[in-house]
């Protein structure tokens, strides 16, 4: 590709790719000026965001018509980054990670009030990117309309759970330490099972997280953990949960929102977990409770790997992380939810059909490796290992080395452990609820509501004057905000 910049007819600067004009040669400025003249916005947008603008002539109109939105431009060259400091942002396309960058640049919302437009004369000279990122926009937009549609529906237990968790915990763990072992993260996929001895016999060289799905499996064969570890928000997670009260003087690690029952709050040694943003936070600030800092992730795998690089000093090992589907069981046996739904297994819905059903591909299981692929940790002389054996291996996760039964037997046998420490405090404590009741009748109630109802301002920000999205707001906000206060002031 040969870019040759030189003087338009009124002698501001054009270009020329391969010998096509990317503006005009007579009067830039104007051609831009038109064009953003022309151009019908049908609501006020979040972000305009330009493909491929070139010399940028186009910015200085959007920001004259528009000066409180933010400009983006997405760059097909980096010949023209002299011409960068216009933008407000400046994504550098890349065929095979287009829909990661923007999705690490822009939230959900911000996604779906966007307005997106093509540099005409890019769209000309740039033909086959051009089709290929206007699909990728495509689908990046589905899946943040998919995300934001399962972010309503969660936001809201998210809020229940943060209230019922602040009123029902006594007793929590507190580390006093920063953990100077490997470090051994445990998941429920299949390929757990090859590992299973050799966990249990060299239990003491590790500090061992298990996550909620794999509580079953762990307590069969009585390998106890250092702590467990649990995230989801909605019901389910509750059923891998009901196993530990046989064991309350294991700490759970739980983030406020997690779902969790008032029974396991009550009489569970609970490690509090806290993320870096969301009214779920402040609550849980307000309530003067301790907590370790986590990061929000769609799998608790992912939330166990970051706390596991923050808090422990050594290398980090995970086992049963397939993250792809498997003919057969999805998880190693025993496993909750596997229980309950086999109770339904009839002659005419037969177990081998419901498994079969579950091997089919995961969009979810994509989208982690994918997150695991592409996460950048800072471990310094550290490093991270997925335990599978090659024959049930579907996928690599990139920078995280798979090892076998073999590799990690000769591992533990090379490598001089410390020895056992204790790593928790453990207090009764009663969080301030009326502290946390009292944030929650103050707060802002619009900028809460906007946390709490995504989807429904996505579309008012599309259609402000509508009534009807407006009344349903107001009236489940109501409905949510009573059954909250009702939990805190201990009357739910």
């Amino acid at each position: 590709m040969e870019i040759k910049f030189q003087k338009a007819k009124n002698e501001e600067l054009t270009a020329l790719i391969d010998g096509h004009f990317i503006h005009s040669n007579y009067a830039p400025s104007k051609e831009a000026q038109r064009f953003v003249d022309n151009l019908k916005i049908p609501f006020l947008p979040s972000w305009i965001i330009i493909l491929e603008p070139a010399l940028c002539y186009a910015v200085d109109f959007f920001k004259q018509k528009f000066p409180d939105i933010k400009i983006a431009g997405v760059r097909y060259t980096s010949q023209f980054s002299e011409f960068d400091k216009k933008l407000d942002l400046v994504l550098n396309y890349s065929e095979q990670n287009f829909k990661i960058i923007l999705e690490k640049s822009f939230n959900e919302e911000e996604l779906l009030t966007a307005f997106f437009v093509s540099w005409p004369a890019s769209s000309q000279i740039f033909p086959d990117i051009e089709k290929k990122i206007w699909n990728d926009i495509k689908d990046t937009l589905e899946r943040a309309k998919t995300l934001l549609i399962t972010r309503e529906y969660f936001e809201k237990k998210w809020l229940l759970n943060s209230c019922r968790f602040i009123s029902s915990i006594n007793k929590i763990a507190t580390l006093k330490q920063i953990i100077d072992k490997d470090c051994l993260i445990v998941s429920s996929g299949p390929s757990l099972k090859p590992f299973i001895n050799l966990i249990k016999n060299k239990r003491q060289n590790f500090f061992i997280i298990c996550l909620s799905s794999a509580i079953s499996v762990c307590l069969k064969e009585n390998i106890i953990p250092d702590i467990f570890m649990s995230t989801d928000g909605g019901y389910w997670a509750g059923e891998h949960l009901k196993r530990i009260l046989q064991k309350n003087s294991i700490p759970l690690a739980i983030p406020s929102e997690a779902y969790c029952s008032k029974k396991i709050l009550h009489s569970q040694t609970i490690l509090p977990l806290i993320y870096d943003d969301g009214f779920s936070k402040e609550l849980t600030i307000a309530s003067k409770i301790d907590c370790l800092y986590a990061v929000r992730n769609g799998t608790v795998s992912g939330t166990a790997l970051l706390f596991a690089a923050k808090y422990c000093k050594k290398n980090i090992f995970m086992c049963g992380l397939d993250l792809a589907p498997q003919k057969g069981f999805q998880h190693t046996q025993p496993n909750e939810l596997e229980n309950n739904s086999a109770v339904f297994d009839n002659r005419i819905q037969t177990k081998e059909k419901r498994l079969s059903a579950s091997g089919f591909s995961n969009t979810s299981l994509d989208i982690y490796r994918q997150w695991f692929n592409s996460i950048n940790l800072s471990l310094q002389n550290r490093k991270v290992f997925r335990l599978i054996e090659k024959s049930q291996s579907k996928n690599n996760l990139g920078w995280i080395q798979d090892i076998t039964v073999n590799e990690f037997s000769s591992f533990i046998n090379e490598t001089t452990y410390s020895d056992n420490a204790e790593y928790f405090t453990v207090t009764s404590f009663q969080p301030d609820r009326k502290n946390a009741a009292l944030l929650f009748s103050n707060y802002d109630s619009e900028k809460l509501k906007k946390q709490l109802f995504p989807l429904d301002y996505v579309s008012l920000s599309h259609n402000p004057d509508n009534i009807e999205i407006r009344n349903k707001i107001e009236k489940e906000w109501q409905k949510l905000r009573k059954k909250a206060e009702g939990i805190l002031y201990g009357n739910i």
